[in-house]
């Protein structure tokens, strides 16, 4: 079934067919109430995973109609009474999804994005020792927040906010497996993407993202794709809160970014190192801090010119 749900066709067949994820789901949920998190539980948790991916897209659900009505709000706010289509889309950035009210027994996909769902996730992130089982839980929890519609809101929302699942989102970046930090890495960035979680996310994950970046070494075939969400999260973060963000910014930090800008084997994150230096630098209340760690990066004298 985990090799099933890897392949597009077998992760649509398995959606449609009822009973493979709600299985899967209850086999997680009964071996996290009896306090056995890693008791075959990987190949159901990786299954989950796989069906969760490019859901928005691919399934109907609750969000559809939420995104039709916000695409009519937006239009409404750039034809009618703003002067700045700019304005418009800031507005409609900013704008808080309710959570819409869900079944008490859902059926089909469904339960791939119900709070049910995301409680398992994250009690799992808790006890699983398996660096597979807890790969798994953040990618699915990133699959339901990587589109650019309201489900990706709502699901942060549902995570960072109701069910207070930063800090263990944060504890993955700590692991020894690239992989984990990886996926930890990538929900976080994510996340950030959303203000209504920028003042929640920059006092309780803003610490562990920084260190992320004053201290990670390239020896991992992940390296690029965790620096360029890090650098992504930490510029939603900090421009959101300069005056909190001034405390992490340390001479290890922009020096790794420096270098990080400078790197030609990960452009893209090369791209997100630019767009953060950019940013730190564009902001009045960041420059005498950034003008003072520069002076003690003796080898970086164009540190805001790469």
């Amino acid at each position: 079934m985990r090799n099933l749900s890897s392949a597009d066709m077998g992760r649509q067949t398995m959606r449609n067919y009822p009973g493979p994820d709600r299985l899967c789901h209850d086999l997680c949920q009964n071996c996290v109430a009896s306090n056995r998190p890693d008791d075959k539980v990987e190949n159901c948790i990786c299954i989950l995973h796989n069906l969760s991916y490019r859901l928005d897209a691919e399934v109907p659900n609750k969000y559809t109609q939420l995104n039709h009505m916000a695409r009519s709000v937006y239009m409404d706010k750039t034809l009618t009474g703003c002067f700045n289509s700019r304005s418009g889309k800031m507005e409609n950035d900013e704008y808080g999804v309710p959570l819409p009210e869900e079944d008490f027994k859902p059926k089909g996909p469904s339960w791939l994005y119900h709070s049910d769902a995301i409680r398992t996730y994250l009690s799992l992130m808790d006890q699983s020792k398996k660096d597979a089982t807890l790969e798994a839980c953040a990618g699915a929890l990133q699959n339901l927040t990587a589109s650019r519609g309201l489900m990706s809101s709502a699901m942060s929302q549902l995570i960072g906010l109701k069910e207070k699942g930063l800090p263990r989102i944060a504890r993955l970046l700590q692991s020894n497996s690239s992989e984990v930090v990886r996926s930890g890495a990538s929900l976080l960035s994510n996340m950030s993407r959303h203000p209504v979680l920028h003042k929640t996310m920059a006092h309780q994950v803003l610490p562990d993202v920084s260190r992320l970046l004053s201290f990670q070494s390239g020896n991992t075939s992940s390296y690029g794709e965790i620096m360029t969400s890090a650098c992504y999260t930490l510029r939603n973060l900090i421009m959101s809160n300069p005056h909190l963000g001034k405390s992490y910014l340390s001479s290890n930090l922009l020096n790794n970014v420096v270098s990080l800008c400078r790197n030609g084997s990960c452009p893209k994150a090369a791209e997100a190192a630019r767009l953060l230096l950019t940013d730190l630098w564009s902001n009045r209340e960041l420059q005498s801090v950034l003008k003072q760690v520069r002076r003690t990066l003796r080898n970086s004298p164009g540190l805001f010119t790469c």
